[in-house]
């Protein structure tokens, strides 16, 4: 092969062809075209990785390493990359194409010249599939030694653990993706980011978004730094509004290779990055990429220097809001029926997939309900007149809030209840059966089925499975609410017992519960000691500082003496990450989404706070102090009184979180399991993505797997699958209320029990929300507005974490924030328990936090009073 078959210029007509210059350079060689302003370089064609795996015969052994990695369990992805590395690192670049290189750089200017090394993989930067962040990128690297080597790195990250995971879940052939290598020249960039053609949050197409900081755009691509934020208007350019970032660090060129992290001085943090002419002009070269790719919306990386606006990649957007649904009406799905969103609708924050909502919320949660009524003795109650207990309104789970009553039942169980028996039944019994009974059942059938093997397992037994851990996991659900309602009640009884004893002491139970011994505790402190370890070790800690979240376990793997972390990390994973973000098994665990664990350590490395038994330790102090003080205070009847209800209030208190650590540990398996069945159907042709799977039911999957073992494709299945995904995710952008019709109450028979609901109804305007005091304090700081998980590194150390709820997976960004503010929860949330440990002021169940808060407004948390107050 010649020279021009490895090496091509920018302006070579052949690099626009994603089969030669993967996605990235095919998209820079088509702005390069259009006379756009891109930096002068040129791209090391997919022919010339090729040629080096063929030459150093790697492909036998490539694939090979890639038969055990699994996208649901991080361990085998890292496995996978980590003997691919090895491979790689060892291998020799062919002499063709390293004489290719050079000449190439050379013709560029040579030398000692600062270029930028890009990846370029032919599944990127497709539409539906950024696979933006899967590969490396390597700045200011100088000289042919530095190139070469980087060439080669770029190349093995063609195998980094989160682009095997990626393609796995989206269904790309791991056999079928190649990789090309963009060289340019460097921009020494004085102002740098990223612009969205549309609105990424809304999608709206009338407004540009652009992200700006000081220096080099890495520290804004990979979240190192909290940049500006600007909305322009589309049809003048105007700038709309500007929130300005912390813009602390900036990333710059250092005098060798690679970058260096540098403070910003604090004047400067104060003032806007990007002047709003550059901004107007970045906007104009924006338009012009959207319409040479054909209107469709572009991801834009840019550079400012020397006055001049340089563009450094494009890219489609992926995961755009849909458009919004019209005329969206919240009535109850039978007639004359209540319903409202608490209990287990609490860790439901969005829409529900199909089925999810099939084999847990109807068929998992019916289970529950029975076994627990069984359990306790007190079937005949209520009646179920035809009526689940659990359905959804559009797409969101709300639990029935109208129960009639059984008359006939009533009479008979009348001495039953005015004995008391239920309540009594429920502590004494309720939290054996699930402590005792069912979690040691439940977790034998999680680990029975994470045996199962996936190469030999017909469609039918996987579907079975997913069945059984649906199942299991609703069961195991309704035991632990037996732990949580003792405990709640027992917290609720406290609280009651000091507003009448000391009503004007301020004192909560909240108080009185905290210090003891949990899962989220242990965790903390495992964490800690990783942090510890890696700390201790000069190069790790740099590497950990410099590197951002999403690419901490890749940076560590590649690291002298990174191996010892990454095993520890993945041992904590193992131990912890069946967590969830969100109980609809649709959505990755916190195994398969680290990002909150790596942020943690990452905050830990640089900053460590206080250590875990420490702060306990000071906790239990002052609790124990309390109590003396407290007890002191009263005269001899409620003094005893005060310790008996003290005493039941904390020997139960602990089971509420240990209740909570186990929900979701049939996931992993199950979406193991799903993924494999997805992935089966979408190699048929009967959906279009693996991850699709969750959106058909079981009769049509079962439908779907009859037409596989036929050989034939369910096209139809496909359509609908990719529909109802679509659906939801435009229903993520709905509001649900806390009851549906939004006026109803919560009753039971003729018994008014909307204290018990889950949010508070706000007004829309004002400066003060209402919610509920969960963790007592007060403190005043910039919120942090994280959604979902993937905002999750939009988190700010030392904020106020404003979400819509928080469940276990959310607990490692607890450590970074000085306080917590939800739209769902109470006094039993995950929460609540959580932010005690941690002794951060907590209100949660404001309803509409989100959605009056913006990130970076100043907010004041009252935990004492239970109000938000927009400062």
């Amino acid at each position: 092969m010649t020279d021009s078959e490895y090496v091509l210029n920018l302006a070579d007509a052949r690099a626009v062809q994603l089969s030669v210059g993967g996605g990235k350079g095919a998209f820079l060689a088509r702005l390069s075209a259009a006379g756009l302003p891109v930096p002068a370089g040129f791209v090391i064609a997919t022919a010339a990785y090729q040629r080096f795996v063929g030459d150093n015969g790697l492909e036998a052994s490539l694939f090979a390493a890639l038969q055990s990695a699994d996208a649901s369990e991080p361990a085998t992805l890292e496995d996978a990359s980590r003997a691919i590395g090895r491979l790689i690192a060892g291998a020799r670049m062919p002499g063709a194409v390293s004489d290719a290189v050079r000449r190439a750089y050379g013709d560029l200017g040579g030398g000692e010249l600062p270029v930028a090394v890009r990846s370029s993989a032919t599944a990127e930067d497709l539409p539906g599939m950024s696979f933006a962040g899967q590969q490396e990128t390597y700045l200011n690297i100088r000289g042919e030694e530095g190139l070469l080597q980087s060439v080669q790195r770029c190349w093995a990250s063609l195998w980094t653990a989160r682009a095997i995971g990626y393609r796995l879940r989206m269904g790309v052939d791991q056999h079928s993706v190649s990789i090309a290598v963009v060289v340019q020249t460097m921009v020494p960039a004085e102002v740098a980011g990223v612009l969205f053609t549309a609105n990424p949050i809304t999608g709206d197409g009338t407004e540009l978004i652009i992200d700006a900081s000081y220096g080099l755009g890495e520290g804004v691509v990979s979240g190192r730094v909290t940049p500006d934020r600007l909305v322009l208007d589309r049809s003048s350019l105007g700038v709309k509004e500007i929130v300005l970032g912390a813009k602390d660090v900036a990333v710059l060129p250092s005098e060798q290779q690679g970058t260096v992290t540098a403070a910003v001085p604090d004047a400067r943090r104060r003032e806007p990055a990007l002047s709003e002419r550059a901004a107007r002009e970045l906007a104009e070269l924006a338009i012009r990429v959207e319409s040479e790719f054909g209107g469709v919306p572009q991801d834009l990386e840019w550079a400012v220097a020397d006055g001049r606006c340089w563009l450094l990649q494009a890219r489609p957007m992926t995961g755009l809001p849909p458009a919004s649904l019209e005329d969206v009406r919240w009535e109850s799905p039978i007639p004359g029926t209540k319903w409202v969103r608490r209990q287990v609708a609490e860790n439901m924050p969005e829409p529900l997939s199909p089925l999810f909502e099939e084999l847990y919320l109807e068929q998992g949660m019916k289970l529950a309900m029975e076994k627990d009524a069984e359990m306790l003795g007190y079937t005949d109650l209520v009646v179920d007149a035809g009526v689940p207990w659990y359905t959804t309104v559009n797409g969101y789970a709300y639990l029935f809030g109208s129960s009639s009553i059984n008359w006939r039942g009533l009479a008979r169980s009348l001495p039953t209840l005015l004995g008391g028996k239920p309540i009594r039944e429920t502590f004494r019994r309720g939290i054996p059966y699930w402590r005792d009974e069912v979690l040691p059942a439940h977790l034998s059938t999680v680990e029975r089925w994470k045996r199962l093997d996936l190469a030999t397992a017909p469609d039918d037994r996987l579907l079975d499975g997913v069945r059984q851990l649906s199942r299991s996991e609703g069961v195991y659900w309704g035991s632990a609410t037996l732990a949580l309602a003792a405990a709640k009640n027992s917290d609720l009884a406290l609280d009651r017992f000091l507003s009448i004893a000391v009503p004007r002491s301020g004192l909560r139970s909240a108080l009185f519960l905290r210090g003891f011994p949990s899962k989220a505790l242990e965790a903390e402190a495992e964490l800690q000691a990783i942090a510890e370890q890696i700390r201790g070790e000069e190069d790790l800690r740099e590497v950990v500082s410099s590197t951002a979240a999403q690419r901490l376990l890749d940076a560590l793997q590649a690291s002298a003496g990174g191996n010892v972390s990454v095993a520890r990390l993945h041992s904590y994973l193992d131990r912890y990450g069946h967590q969830v973000y969100n109980l609809d098994f649709a959505e990755p665990t916190q195994a398969e989404n680290p990002m909150p664990v790596l942020l943690s350590l990452k905050l830990q490395v640089q900053r460590p706070g206080t250590d875990v038994k420490a702060r306990q330790a000071r906790i239990v102090g002052e609790r124990e102090y309390l109590v003396e003080k407290t007890a002191r205070s009263l005269d001899p009847l409620r003094r005893r009184l005060f310790l008996k209800i003290l005493h039941w209030a904390q020997g139960l208190a602990p089971y509420r979180e240990d209740a909570l650590f186990y929900i979701g540990s049939a996931w992993p398996a199950l979406r193991r399991l799903a993924l494999e069945l997805g992935r089966r159907l979408a190699d048929a042709g009967s959906l279009a993505m693996p991850d699709d799977v969750f959106y058909l039911r079981t009769g049509e999957l079962q439908a779907a797997g009859e037409a596989r073992a036929a050989g034939r494709a369910r096209p139809d299945l496909a359509t609908l699958a990719s529909e109802r995904h679509q659906l939801r995710e435009a229903r993520k952008r709905l509001q649900p209320p806390a009851a549906v019709p939004p006026t109803a109450k919560m009753k039971f028979g003729p018994f008014d029990i909307s204290f018990a609901e889950t949010q508070k109804r706000n007004v829309a305007e004002g400066p003060t929300l209402r919610g509920f005091s969960v963790s007592p304090g007060r403190v005043t700081a910039p919120a942090s507005v994280i959604l979902s998980p993937t905002d999750f590194d939009k988190m700010v150390p030392g904020t106020i974490l404003v979400c819509p709820t928080t469940n276990p997976a959310w607990t490692p960004l607890f450590a970074q924030a000085s306080g917590l503010v939800t739209d769902i929860g109470g006094v039993a949330a995950h929460g609540s328990i959580v932010a005690r440990e941690y002794g951060i002021p907590a209100v949660m169940g404001t309803g509409s936090a989100t959605r009056r808060i913006v990130s970076g407004r100043m907010v004041t948390v009252d935990g004492d009073a239970g109000s938000v107050t927009l400062v």
